[in-house]
C-alpha cells in the first residue's frame, strides 16, 4: 500500500514538484480548455457578419487587405468595425495545362459559391467568363440604372447559361478601373453581383462606387 504524502512536511518548492508530478496532465487540460472557451467566446462577442462578401479571381492577394474596402465604406457612412468587408482570393491562370494545377481552388472556389452569401464577384479570364455562361451571375438590369446601362452598354458581359435562355447582362467590363488597380487589375477586370447575394442594397451602393468612381 502507498504511503501517504503528507504536503505539510514538504518545502515549498516540493509541494509544487509533487503536485506537477502528479496533476500535470489534469493541470495541463484545464489549461487549454480555458483557452479554448476563452478563444470561442471572443469570436462570438467580436464577430461581425459581413457587409459585404467578394470574390476576387486573379487579383494581386497581398494587396488585398482588411481595409481595403475603407474607401467605399466611408462613402456610405459605414462603420469600418461593424461593418467589415469580407474578401476571398483565387488564382487562375488560364489555359488547359493551368488547370490541374488550380483545380483544388476550383473545387473551393465552386463550394463558397453554392454554399451562398457572396456578393460582389470581381476578376478577368477564362474561370470567370465560365462561371459567367454557367449563370451564377444575376441580371445588373435588375440592380442598375437605366442611365448606369446605357452608360456601360458597351462594355456588358451577357449570359445565356449554356444557351437555355435569352441574353441577359451579367457582368461589365472595367477595365482600367482606377480604384481596381490597386488590386493588380491593372488591364482587364470584370464586375458582377453573385446570385446567391446576401446584401442587395450594399451591393448596389457598390456597384454605384464603382461605375461612378472618377
Amino acid at each position: 500500500m502507498e504511503k501517504k504524502v503528507d504536503l505539510k512536511e514538504m518545502s515549498a518548492k516540493q509541494r509544487i514538484g509533487y503536485i506537477w508530478d502528479y496533476y500535470k496532465w489534469h493541470i495541463i487540460g484545464s489549461v487549454l480548455a480555458v483557452c479554448i472557451v476563452g478563444s470561442v467566446l471572443h469570436h462570438f462577442i467580436t464577430y461581425r457578419n459581413p457587409l459585404l462578401n467578394v470574390i476576387m479571381i486573379n487579383a494581386d492577394s497581398s494587396s488585398v487587405q482588411p481595409d481595403s474596402f475603407r474607401e467605399f465604406q466611408e462613402v456610405y457612412g459605414y462603420d469600418l468595425t461593424d461593418s467589415p468587408v469580407s474578401a476571398s482570393t483565387f488564382y487562375f491562370p488560364d489555359g488547359d495545362s493551368a488547370f490541374a494545377s488550380s483545380y483544388m481552388d476550383y473545387q473551393a472556389l465552386t463550394a463558397i459559391i453554392a454554399a451562398g452569401n457572396q456578393d460582389i464577384f470581381l476578376g478577368n479570364g477564362d474561370t470567370y467568363l465560365n462561371y459567367c455562361d454557367q449563370g451564377a451571375l444575376m441580371n445588373l438590369s435588375d440592380v442598375l440604372s437605366p442611365a448606369q446601362m446605357e452608360k456601360y452598354a458597351d462594355s456588358l458581359i451577357y449570359s445565356t447559361v449554356g444557351g437555355t435562355q435569352e441574353p441577359y447582362p451579367c457582368a461589365i467590363d472595367l477595365s482600367g478601373h482606377p480604384w481596381l488597380a490597386q488590386f493588380g487589375y491593372t488591364d482587364t477586370c470584370y464586375f458582377g453581383i453573385l446570385s446567391c447575394y446576401q446584401n442587395p442594397d450594399a451591393c448596389t451602393q457598390f456597384a454605384e462606387f464603382l461605375l461612378t468612381y472618377e
